[in-house]
Formats: structure tokens, C-alpha cells, sequence
């Protein structure tokens, strides 16, 4: 089987959140302090807890009388006191400050009341090191190269597209044209096996353990049309676990996954009708997210005073990225916004964001890392390219 094989760098420049769905209490985490004095977020194991209390009669006795109070409150503190390093520690993250002063706050505070939960972040199952997954890369890949593919089309077809996204009346009817669209611009009409991408494989990326993680608040951002100035909504506080990027005091970040092109699969009777280059992802991925955030910069940032200093960093560092040979830069996971995530943007970014003469609706807000008093948006990769 013919393949292009190559190495791919996957540098994080923000923190990245690879979603599991699931939501840890107090009753799976505690802070510590290191042996330099900076506070870490420890994820523990409550079996690994319990399995050694099970073991020792008078362990077994105080647990029983812990629960008795019917108070969770007094497992947890049951847990932390039996808690044994050299045991129970799944993986560590580091805490931003915010983080460990609301902790502190709230010690006391039920570890069963949502506010107080923390958004997992995806690790392969017995394992501490964070991954960003290979189908989460070739999903934003993807995601560039079909705006592209809109920008190149024909005015009539991508006029038509806009007309159809103006009639649709549910999330449903979008999924339908999406999928139109998608079947139009590839050249799989007929079969999903005819379909480019399925000439390209990305292998997970995982990350040290060490140094590399994150726990912190995230932030809904509001703009004020007037002052332009952004201020931070009402809502509930989010927590949520990251990898870290190299913005973040990590400069030594980066993991490695392979990219395999099945040129066999562009050629054969039976593979897909359109092949895929490099050339052609490198270049999507450098067009639609620079393009994208060059939007979400001029909207919601450029005119910010206060808590921007390193999102005006990225833009540079951005845009010093996508002008490197064989480099590319992508927006990957959780709050990445959507105007980076789905085709229909891409419907009013490649030549409009006019449709019948009115402009599509853009988000309102942003959902940003509170990074020790600097906001940072999520998502945001580095990635390099070595041939094999």
C-alpha cells in the first residue's frame, strides 16, 4: 500500500479542552502545594481510596461513621485525610490562581453543588497524559479545507448554497444542507467511499503528563457596541481541565501524531474521486482559521484595554505561524466558537457574510481561559509538518 507518511508536531499555543462529558466533584480532586510552594490540582482516586480502606478494619469503622452522617461534605473530607499520594494520584494539573482562591473560598461548601464541578479533560483510559484525538485535527482540517472548496466554487452554486441556508427553519434542515454541500464540494455524490478524506489518517497526539496540564475558570465574554470594551457575563462560572500551551509559562509543549496520505485510495477504480494534497491542507487550514480569527480579533478584541495583552500576542504569533513552510495553524476542542467549527460560517466568510441582503446572525459572545487575569481564547495549535 502507497503512502505519504509524516510526522505531525502538534504545538498548543492557548490551552486546549477535549471534552469526556464528564463532570468531577470535589470528591475526586483536592489542591496541594509542590515542594516550590505552587499549588496543584490533584485528581485522586476515590477507588484506589476505598480499596485500601476495605483493607484495614479501622479504616472500614471510620468510614462507616462518616457516612452515617449522611453528609458528603463528610466523605470528602473522609477521603482527603486518607488520601495517600504514593497511591491514589491519578494525574496532577497546575491551578491558576483564581482557581485555587475560589477553592479556597468554598471549602466548606457541598462538593455535590454543580458550581463547584470541573469539565474533565479526555485522556485515554488509565493513562495521566492528556491527547488531543487525530479525528479532532482531521475534523478541523476538514472543516478548512470545504470553506476552501466554497471560495474557490462557482458564484452560481455558492449563491444557491446562501439561499437554501436562508430557508432553512431548523437545526435538522442544516444538517441536510450541509451534508449537500459537503457531497457537492468532495465529489461523493454517490458514496461516502468516495470521499477525500478517506485517503487521510491522523493518529492520536498525546503529551507528557508532567508540566503540561491545567486547571482554571473560563469566562463568557460580552463587547459593549459603545466603548467597545468587553465585560464578563453573569453566568455561571465554568471549570474545566486544559493542556497547556506554550502562552502559558509552557514552553517546552508539543506532541507528536503521524499523517498518512493513502495515495493508493486517489487512484484505484473503487477509492475517491478527488485527491487531497498537503499543499491543499496546509493551505485551507492557513486561510480559514487566520481568516476566522482575524474576524473574531477585529470584533471582539482589538479595541480591548484591559485583560488582552496576550490575545494581541496571538495575533502576531498567529500569524508569524502561517507563513512558515510546511506549518499550518488550527483551532481544535471545546469552546472553540463556532464560527470555526461548522460549514455553514463558511457559507457568509469565503465571498459574504451577506444572504438576500441581510447579515447572518455571528455569535455575541466569547468563552475565553482567565489565565491569572489574561484572557485567552481556546483551541489554538501550532502545527508542524516532517516527512517520514
Amino acid at each position: 500500500m502507497s503512502k505519504q507518511l509524516y510526522k505531525l508536531i502538534i504545538e498548543p499555543i492557548t490551552c486546549v479542552h477535549i471534552g469526556t462529558g464528564v463532570e468531577l466533584s470535589p470528591l475526586d480532586y483536592k489542591m496541594e502545594k509542590s515542594s516550590k510552594g505552587r499549588s496543584l490540582y490533584v485528581r485522586f482516586s476515590s477507588d484506589s481510596i476505598l480499596h485500601r480502606i476495605a483493607m484495614d478494619q479501622k479504616l472500614s469503622a471510620d468510614f462507616e461513621a462518616a457516612t452515617a452522617f449522611h453528609s458528603m461534605k463528610t466523605v470528602q473530607k473522609f477521603y482527603h485525610k486518607n488520601f495517600n499520594p504514593n497511591e491514589d494520584i491519578l494525574y496532577l494539573c497546575h491551578a491558576t490562581n483564581e482557581f485555587e482562591a475560589d477553592y479556597d473560598q468554598n471549602k466548606e461548601a457541598d462538593p455535590l453543588d454543580k458550581a463547584y464541578f470541573v469539565e474533565q479533560m479526555y485522556r485515554p483510559e488509565g493513562k495521566m497524559t492528556p491527547v488531543i484525538p487525530g479525528s479532532s485535527v482531521k475534523g478541523a482540517i476538514r472543516t478548512a479545507v470545504l470553506s476552501s472548496l466554497l471560495a474557490e466554487s462557482d458564484d452560481d452554486i455558492y449563491n444557491s448554497f446562501c439561499d437554501e441556508l436562508a430557508e432553512c427553519r431548523s437545526e435538522h434542515d442544516k444538517d441536510r444542507l450541509n451534508a449537500k454541500i459537503q457531497k457537492q464540494l468532495l465529489g461523493n455524490y454517490f458514496d461516502a467511499k468516495n470521499d477525500p478524506f478517506r485517503a487521510v489518517e491522523i493518529s492520536d497526539c498525546s503529551f507528557k503528563s508532567k508540566n503540561t496540564q491545567i486547571v482554571g475558570m473560563l469566562k463568557s465574554l460580552s463587547l459593549n457596541k459603545q466603548s467597545g470594551e468587553l465585560f464578563v457575563g453573569n453566568s455561571i462560572k465554568i471549570r474545566a481541565e486544559a493542556l497547556k500551551g506554550y502562552f502559558m509559562d509552557n514552553p517546552n509543549v508539543a506532541g507528536d501524531a503521524v499523517l498518512r496520505i493513502n495515495t493508493d485510495l486517489q487512484e484505484v477504480k473503487d477509492g475517491v474521486k478527488k485527491a487531497l494534497s498537503l499543499n491543499k491542507i496546509i493551505d485551507s487550514c492557513n486561510y480559514f482559521f487566520w481568516r476566522e480569527f482575524e474576524n473574531e480579533y477585529g470584533k471582539f478584541y482589538s479595541n480591548a484595554t484591559a485583560n488582552c495583552d496576550l490575545i494581541k500576542k496571538l495575533y502576531e504569533e498567529l500569524k508569524k505561524c502561517k507563513e512558515a513552510d510546511n506549518q499550518f495553524i488550527i483551532r481544535v476542542g471545546h469552546w472553540s466558537q463556532v464560527e470555526f467549527v461548522t460549514l455553514e460560517e463558511g457559507l457568509r466568510s469565503p465571498k459574504t457574510r451577506m444572504v438576500k441582503g441581510r447579515e447572518l446572525p455571528s455569535g455575541t459572545t466569547r468563552t475565553v481561559f482567565d489565565y491569572d487575569g489574561q484572557y485567552l481564547p481556546l483551541g489554538w495549535c501550532k502545527c508542524r509538518l516532517e516527512k517520514i
